[in-house]
């Protein structure tokens, strides 16, 4: 009896031990990054825009696939979502909108696991609400729900045109799901005022502007694929007259001059009035 409890007191100290390792790793962390900010602000910044979503999805890309041991993987990953998210600060100040109508508490937490505790948020009800709060700059990201076919008002619509201030999307949640929690069901795109950032493994969005007479979703495959792409059509949406807009995710990072989408415009100009990239996310783990 008087062993056990020995080997239980020596393990408690090298729990306490570890303990007081990690919190000095951790210090040494933010320090690092701190001089990440200030390199940043003595060089001008990365074109003024200091969220490195790309960058980010690396980081847990790395830390997943040399990730073992009894630890779950969603814990790790909550572990340094909450990490990074308290170190913004550091750089800039970040508030996050999440679109939350009828006050969706899933949507909510799953921007609270992503981007941390210390984090502000803010509910929005409206597609509207949550659009002025970010072109206000009251908000930095914006966490909007999954596009789907058929909505009344959808909110990606807005994200058609090329004003240099319009939000593009991001980023995708969750990043990695835990099928053990409430959340595992949900998920959101986030918008930012700053370009999509490429990962290494990322999907574009982009919307087809077509004349709803001369496009079907049979020719549109075939003209993607002569453009030397492909994906699918997550949802359509009437705009005005006889223009329907689709919203394709296509595999790849692909910015609004990639030659593929000149391509694509130029393949049917009586069917086609345009096409734009709308911003690109980071392929989640394990999708």
């Amino acid at each position: 009896m008087t062993e056990h409890i020995a080997s239980l007191a020596d393990l408690r100290h090298e729990i306490d031990v570890l303990d007081d390792q990690i919190q000095d790793l951790l210090r040494r962390r933010a320090e690092a990054v701190e001089k990440v900010a200030i390199t940043k602000r003595a060089s001008g910044g990365e074109n003024g825009f200091f969220l490195r979503c790309g960058r980010e999805a690396q980081i847990l890309r790395r830390l997943l696939a040399r990730h073992h041991g009894p630890l779950p993987a969603a814990a790790l990953l909550r572990i340094n979502r909450e990490l990074i998210g308290a170190l913004y600060d550091l750089q800039a100040p970040v508030q996050v909108a999440v679109l939350a109508p009828n006050k969706s508490v899933a949507r909510w937490d799953l921007a609270r696991d992503h981007y941390g505790s210390g984090v502000p948020m803010l509910l929005c009800a409206t597609a509207t609400s949550a659009m002025r709060e970010i072109s206000a700059k009251a908000a930095t990201v914006g966490v909007m729900p999954l596009p789907e076919d058929g909505e009344k008002d959808p909110w990606w619509p807005v994200l058609a045109n090329r004003t240099v201030d319009t939000p593009r999307v991001v980023a995708k949640l969750p990043f990695l799901t835990n099928r053990k929690g409430r959340l595992a069901d949900v998920g959101a795109l986030v918008i930012a005022r700053c370009p999509a950032e490429p990962s290494g493994d990322d999907h574009s969005l982009v919307v087809v502007q077509a004349a709803e007479e001369g496009m079907s979703l049979a020719r549109l495959g075939s003209l993607l694929a002569k453009a030397g792409l492909s994906g699918q059509v997550l949802a359509q949406h009437k705009q005005g007259g006889q223009d329907i807009r689709l919203l394709l995710d296509l595999p790849g990072f692909l910015e609004d001059n990639d030659a593929r989408l000149a391509a694509l415009r130029a393949a049917a100009p009586e069917a086609i009035v345009d096409v734009l990239a709308i911003g690109a996310y980071a392929v989640p783990a394990g999708e």
